[in-house]
């Protein structure tokens, strides 16, 4: 490790650091603009330049790219460097419009920041400055050339770190430009990495566009709420309204970037029909008279039914908090145990994550260093994005990646593919079938393998499975890590919480014995299998209560509704796919934003005490109220860590700080599967989410919407003509939660034998991750 003087300042710093990095270490801001922390750089602005005083290669040169040496004496401020700098940012400023008061990036541009920090003030050139038609890139990225400085970081990021393959660098000189062959949507799930890349005003979020400046936001630290990974993310907001997503930086999770999803899938908190009054039917309420309704209603039942007759469900959009409560108001009325997942099998293979899998699960870094990687049940880009992009950062570093699984997967890197059914697939976790044991040998032959385990798709019981090919290719030099994909942001949460034997929610409303049902932000008209019988199951209720903060048809038929907030609303706790501990902090109050109660004007003619729609109370308080109790969340975590022993250093953590992971436990098998036999002619049914608006939280946000697909199902070639199909063809889906009209999709990279269909915004009837079953598909329309 080289010890080096900064500006007389002495560091030690790891090999391989560059001067750049050695200086900030120091707090020494050197000016650049290429150089990305996890781009690298590439010495294309010219922006970084020291002076190498002492060290093999002398003189002027760029920090981003000299590496630190033993006894090197660096300086930044010298009038050479200084100089040097000036005349490189007049040069790069030399086309700039200079249109800061009508850029979106005013008040945190790079450019800005670094022009002043090099001395670069006066304006000499005077002639015609170059121009560039602007490029339509979609409904989420906005383009204005002119004010490209040519750093590349928008086509590194885009092309070189994220996959992306429509989007590149054309032209040569002065007049590079970035972009597309010609106008068009952005492909990339990963395309609005490059407004947080872009260090000016070129690349800028097209639905954030014109709204608020940087310092009039509210931010704050929070977590991505849309799939199992929890990347760390910065909500920002003014007047009521969350205007944007942008990505911060978790080295563990997401690193530096985040998806498309999490970054435009959060108008859903200010969606137009979003509930924020308390009601019985049509009734208003205050929040305090509906949780005098709920607690009276509640033991009153019990005292009349027993037990039994009140049935409290939680859920993993829930916080750790809410639903550590929800069991604590539970114990308190009487009643038995709540559910904490509307969908058993989802929440089963959870559970054998939480407890089976604890003490090899790995975190996305890991699967970034990884040598091997292989994936079985699991389509990332559909199920957990960020983790394609975590498989392209080991592809880079010369890791290898393999796929098993029976549907179209896409990855933006290089990978083997190796299509087998659902049923095949458990065959291959037997551990006793050739292919088995040459799975086994492959990860043995790697230094840091991971296995990438698809909860949704192999269950609980193919997890287990997948639990004893990791432990076969173990070794006692080195574990075979395990990164298993959950169905929600707080799956491992509610499984951590969870008793070891969970009844089917189902099974136990169709008894008839529940006769009032607490619905904690969750519906399971939306989120659990055989919704048709949910339906009627909800039906034979005395008294169905919610509580949420989205418009589901759940809440819209509750006899009692209680408005909670949305996870940017409040604070508390989410536990990721790998046990991770995370806290979010609140962004903004709840309320009608002002652009709705001010009827388009500002600010609104009427002005009275209470903000219109900020009866929302954050669930975890709505709780404790009914507990009587009125502790902050530090006493509350406090206790939270007394009864659940695994949560690590739970009550020190703070919001976008040093997370960890909860502790390792023995394990705990919870599932025994059976494969059940086909029937004659029939398919393996796979249902799968679809990448935009399978999760409920961006199927209710208005942004995504152009990225929302149509219903189909999908069938091999050989699967279509030997049913005499063809593709585009109108089709009857018979399942045994009844028959859909659907389009028929031919695709040759899925599984013969198999029929795929995506749950999403325009097909909701099916849900992901239930037990294996069959299907058939034939010509006609079904008239059921």
């Amino acid at each position: 490790m080289p010890t080096l003087t900064i500006d007389n300042q002495q560091v030690t710093v790891p090999d391989g650091t560059t001067v750049l990095e050695a200086a900030e270490q120091l707090g020494i801001v050197i000016p650049h603009f290429c150089y990305h922390k996890a781009l690298g750089a590439v010495g294309a602005c010219r922006m970084c330049a020291v002076t190498v005083v002492e060290g093999t290669f002398k003189g002027l040169k760029m920090s981003c790219l000299v590496k630190a040496e033993e006894g090197m004496v660096v300086t930044t401020d010298d009038q050479q460097s200084v100089e040097f700098r000036a005349r490189v940012s007049e040069w790069l400023m030399l086309n700039h419009p200079h249109d800061c008061p009508v850029c979106d990036e005013g008040g945190e541009c790079q450019l800005q920041e670094m022009t002043i920090a090099s001395g670069h003030g006066l304006r000499r050139y005077t002639g015609k400055k170059r121009t560039y038609n602007n490029q339509q890139l979609g409904p989420f990225i906005a383009q204005e050339m002119n004010r490209c400085i040519q750093c590349y970081r928008c086509v590194r990021t885009y092309k070189d770190y994220c996959g992306g393959k429509d989007f590149g660098v054309m032209g040569s000189r002065n007049r590079v430009f970035f972009g597309r062959f010609k106008d068009g949507t952005l492909e990339s799930d990963f395309s609005g990495n490059i407004v947080d890349a872009c260090p000016t005003g070129v690349f800028t979020d097209k639905t954030y566009r014109f709204k608020s400046r940087y310092w009039d936001l509210q931010e704050a630290p929070s977590i991505c709420p849309h799939c199992s990974l929890g990347c760390s993310t910065v909500p920002g907001g003014r007047y009521g309204e969350l205007q944007r997503v942008r990505s911060s930086v978790n080295e563990k999770v997401n690193g530096f970037f985040i998806c498309d999803r999490g970054r435009f899938g959060s108008s859903y908190v200010n969606h137009p029909e979003r509930p924020r009054q308390a009601t019985r039917g049509s009734w208003k309420l205050t929040v305090d008279e509906a949780l005098q309704q709920l607690d009276v209603k509640a033991r009153e039942l019990i005292n009349q039914h027993g037990p039994e007759s009140v049935l409290l469900l939680g859920s993993n959009r829930a916080s750790l908090e809410t639903n550590w409560l929800l069991q604590r108001w539970a114990e308190e009325i009487g009643c038995r145990a709540p559910l904490l997942s509307a969908h058993l099998p989802r929440h089963q293979a959870a559970q054998v994550a939480a407890f089976d899998l604890a003490d090899r699960l790995c975190s996305l870094e890991k699967v970034r260093q990884s040598d091997l990687v292989v994936a079985i049940g699991a389509d990332p880009l559909a199920e957990a994005p960020m983790l394609g992009v975590a498989l392209r950062q080991a592809v880079r570093s010369g890791g290898k990646v393999k796929v098993f699984d029976p549907r179209p997967v896409e990855l933006p890197c290089d990978f083997e593919k190796q299509t087998v059914s659902p049923t095949e697939l458990l065959d291959l976790l037997d551990g006793t079938s050739v292919e088995s044991k040459q799975l086994v040998d492959l990860l043995r032959g790697a230094e840091r393998p991971v296995l990438v385990a698809g909860g949704l798709m192999l269950g609980a019981g193919g997890m287990l499975r997948l639990k004893k090919i990791a432990a076969a290719a173990s070794n006692d030099q080195r574990n075979c890590l395990v990164h298993p994909l959950l169905g929600g942001a707080n799956s491992f949460g509610a499984a951590l919480l969870s008793l070891p034997e969970q009844d089917d929610l189902l099974t136990r409303l169709e008894s008839e014995r529940i006769k009032m049902l607490v619905c904690v932000e969750t519906d399971p008209l939306l989120e659990a299998p055989d919704n048709e019988r949910f339906a009627k199951a909800l039906s034979l209720l005395e008294e169905l209560v919610v509580l949420d903060y989205l418009p589901t048809p759940l809440s819209v038929h509750a006899n009692l509704f209680i408005p909670t907030t949305a996870p940017v609303e409040s604070e508390g706790t989410f536990i990721n796919n790998e046990g991770r501990q995370q806290l979010f902090a609140p962004v903004i109050k709840p309320r009608l934003p002002i652009s709705v109660t001010g009827e388009g004007n500002h600010p609104p003619r009427e002005f009275i005490d209470v903000a219109p729609g900020s009866d929302p109370i954050p669930s975890w308080q709505l709780f404790q109220q009914l507990l009587g109790e009125a502790t902050d969340l530090p006493t509350l975590r406090e206790k939270m860590k007394t009864a659940v022993p695994r949560l690590i250093d739970f009550e020190t953590l703070q919001p976008g700080g040093v997370s960890c992971r909860v502790a390792h436990v023995d394990e705990r098998c919870i599932y025994t599967d059976e494969i059940p036999a086909a029937p004659e002619e029939s398919l393996q049914l796979v249902v799968t989410p679809a990448r935009y608006g399978s999760d409920l939280l961006s199927r209710y946000s208005a942004k995504l919407q152009p990225r929302f697909t149509e219903a189909c199902v999908q069938l091999h070639p050989q699967d279509a003509a030997a049913r005499g199909l063809q593709d585009g063809a109108k089709v009857v889906l018979d399942t045994v939660e009844g028959p859909f009209n659907l389009t028929l999709k031919c695709n040759d990279k899925m599984a013969i034998g198999c029929a795929l269909v995506e749950n999403g915004p325009k097909f909701q009837q099916l849900v992901p991750g239930g037990k294996l079953s069959f299907c058939k598909v034939h010509a006609g329309m079904s008239h059921g």
